[in-house]
């Protein structure tokens, strides 16, 4: 038989089976014209001397016995081990005994294998179906593996929809055995179809503390998006992956259409809902933010006109920024390609604009002056310094909100009183107009503020650099004595009334059943086999442990509390998952509740993530698939993230 071409009805198991056969049988017997049969005298030049037949590798040029009496193996294994210059090409792979421990060697074709990480692919890197027929990747794919049979568009995305209902299967499993709680986000979006779709993400914490986000919904929403709407789709996704008993919290964007939603979701699901539903609606924070910056910056969008009118000026031709960047040289600074200038409704660039154009000041100024343009005074200026400062520590706190590879629910206190102290600092209210502005924030702050969601503020409690000392240290700066005292007894009701209803659950499943309990103490039934004494002493352990029964006991939460709290490191990470996984047997029922309320997002980031994709996925190419096939895309490519751990 050839090996230089392989049929396509052969496979690679019977190309091995037929070479084995060929050696078991006549690898040592040369026919009449003395041709050796095993594939390895292809790479060796046998000759002939005094002391019988030699066998010299045409590669490294070794020289080995060539006798017929002592078989190949040695052949073999001088190139599959000792010479470095053997290549292997596609027909040493396949034919390599699969007995070697070298993946190359073991390796078996596999049609639906392929077919399967071809999928993969697609999906992953946003491909269209059709690449599979360009004739350039065909050639590609039979340079890999002439065996692989080469598919259709059609073919390929039925793989791609078969692989999103193996994926759903496996998360649907995961949901289905997990012992937490799951919090939620959702979104609307409007593709280039001018179809509205909803997302809804599944935020949770496994039993070994590690933090998932999971696309299980992106469906279309028909028009109108009303509140009936969007609480039908959230009903149907909840039912659909029997996640209806395991609503911990759903995070929506801050609009009366939500709040509605809301409503009627707690009526629905309030009976399998933390406090009965009651704080499980949790508004995205980093939008509030953005709602507080938004009427922020119409205040004081005459301060930095200048500056942006100065920074488009130079910005707007070539002979401008050469002559910004001769003025750099002559200050030995850097060139720039151009200044950073801001889309006005956008206060995320208005903050880099100002951050740019602070640190070019005195270059600008020199410009201005040589050019005879408009130029910012010292005054707004300064003006310009402290609105950056202002706009910096928003930018800070929104990106800490738009995590989603780690816990916010823990920072959301710190982040917003951080906020809160800047606002109050009236050591920078030294112009009229930030008066006016940290007076309209303040409003704001009040507004949102004034109630902080008790979930969230139990989870700073969970975090154990921060505990209940740090609510108090709050709730006192912001509160009047009295208002503050009513706060934090509330919150502390609230926080024993929760870690109360995790004991009870707790009761009603325990790890271990009674008949086991029983068993591991000896049990009654032993009693009549055993000594009196031991007997005796049996009856005083029985004895002992009622009376201590009768003694109130300090719970894992009053420990918890009383525990001295972790000190803030500023430069050093602390994985507060970590934390509670080390200490999860010192306090295994706080830690179930810690698994619980930490999976909470505190903004919709996450959700708004999936419309990215969306995005790249029905782009002005790919307009014409259907719903159903963009969402195959969309959760498949979201879930398959993990697996390869990298920036898709």
């Amino acid at each position: 038989m050839s090996h230089s071409k392989v049929g396509e009805n052969e496979t690679v198991e019977d190309l091995r089976n037929e070479d084995d056969r060929n050696e078991d049988t006549a690898e040592n017997i040369c026919d009449n014209s003395s041709k050796k049969r095993s594939w390895v005298w292809n790479h060796f030049i046998e000759e002939k001397n005094s002391e019988g037949s030699i066998a010299k590798c045409k590669y490294c040029k070794k020289v080995l016995s060539g006798s017929t009496k002592g078989g190949t193996s040695h052949l073999k294994r001088h190139l599959e081990n000792v010479c470095k210059r053997y290549q292997k090409n596609s027909t040493n792979q396949l034919l390599l005994l699969p007995s070697s421990k070298d993946p190359i060697k073991c390796f078996k074709f596999n049609q639906e294998e392929s077919r399967k990480f071809l999928a993969k692919f697609i999906i992953c890197a946003e491909l269209p179906f059709r690449i599979v027929e360009h004739t350039v990747f065909l050639d590609f794919m039979r340079s890999l593996q002439p065996l692989f049979k080469i598919m259709g568009r059609k073919t390929v995305k039925h793989d791609c929809m078969a692989l999103y209902q193996e994926e759903r299967k496996k998360l649907h499993d995961v949901f289905k055995n997990l012992s937490s709680r799951v919090s939620f986000t959702t979104d609307i979006w409007t593709s280039n179809q001018k179809i509205g779709y909803i997302s809804f993400t599944a935020h949770y914490i496994d039993s070994n503390f590690t933090l998932h986000k999971k696309i299980i919904s992106f469906k279309k929403l028909p028009y109108p998006h009303t509140s009936f709407a969007i609480e039908d789709a959230v009903k149907k996704c909840l039912v659909e992956w029997e996640l209806d008993y395991k609503i911990c919290a759903i995070t929506l964007d801050n609009c009366s259409t939500n709040d509605a939603v809301m409503r009627r979701l707690r009526d629905h699901f309030c009976a399998s809902m933390l406090f009965s539903g009651e704080y499980s609606h949790i508004r995205c924070y980093a939008h509030i933010l953005n709602i507080m910056v938004q009427d922020g910056m119409k205040i004081i969008h005459e301060a930095i006109e200048c500056i942006r009118e100065i920074v488009r000026y130079v910005s707007a031709s070539p002979s401008r920024m050469q002559a910004f960047n001769e003025i750099l040289q002559h200050m030995r600074l850097p060139a720039r390609k151009g200044l950073t200038l801001d889309v006005p409704t956008r206060w995320n660039s208005t903050y880099e604009m100002l951050h740019d154009a602070l640190g070019y000041k005195d270059t600008l100024i020199r410009y201005a002056t040589e050019h005879s343009c408009v130029c910012p005074t010292n005054d707004e200026w300064k003006k310009a310094s402290i609105i950056l400062k202002f706009l910096e520590a928003f930018l800070d706190a929104t990106k800490v909100f738009s995590g989603c590879k780690y816990p916010t629910s823990n920072l959301y206190l710190k982040e917003v009183w951080g906020i809160r102290a800047l606002l109050m600092d009236e050591s920078i209210d030294t112009d009229e107009t930030v008066k006016q502005l940290t007076n309209e924030m303040l409003k704001k702050f009040n507004k949102y503020w004034s109630q902080c969601n008790n979930l969230l503020v139990i989870a700073s409690i969970l975090d154990p650099r921060s505990k209940l000392i740090f609510v108090e240290f709050c709730y006192q700066k912001a509160f009047e004595l009295e208002e503050c005292k009513k706060k934090i007894d509330d919150i502390r009701a609230c926080l024993f009334k929760l870690y109360n209803e995790y004991v009870d659950a707790t009761r009603m499943h325990p790890s271990m059943s009674s008949s086991e309990r029983t068993s591991n103490f000896g049990g009654q039934g032993d009693i009549s086999s055993v000594s009196s004494k031991k007997k005796f002493g049996m009856d005083f352990a029985q004895f002992r442990s009622q009376s201590s029964s009768k003694r109130p006991k300090r719970s894992e939460l009053d420990s918890y509390l009383d525990d001295d709290v972790l000190p803030y490191l500023e430069n050093k990470e602390f994985d507060i998952l970590a934390w509670w996984k080390s200490n999860a047997a010192v306090y295994p029922i706080l830690s179930r509740m810690a698994r619980d309320v930490l999976a909470i997002p505190v903004s919709t980031v996450s959700s708004e993530s999936a419309f990215s994709t969306g995005g790249r996925v029905v782009d002005q190419y790919r307009s014409s698939l259907s719903p159903s096939t963009v969402e195959a895309l969309v959760c498949t490519q979201d879930w398959l993230r993990e697996q390869y751990d990298e920036g898709i």
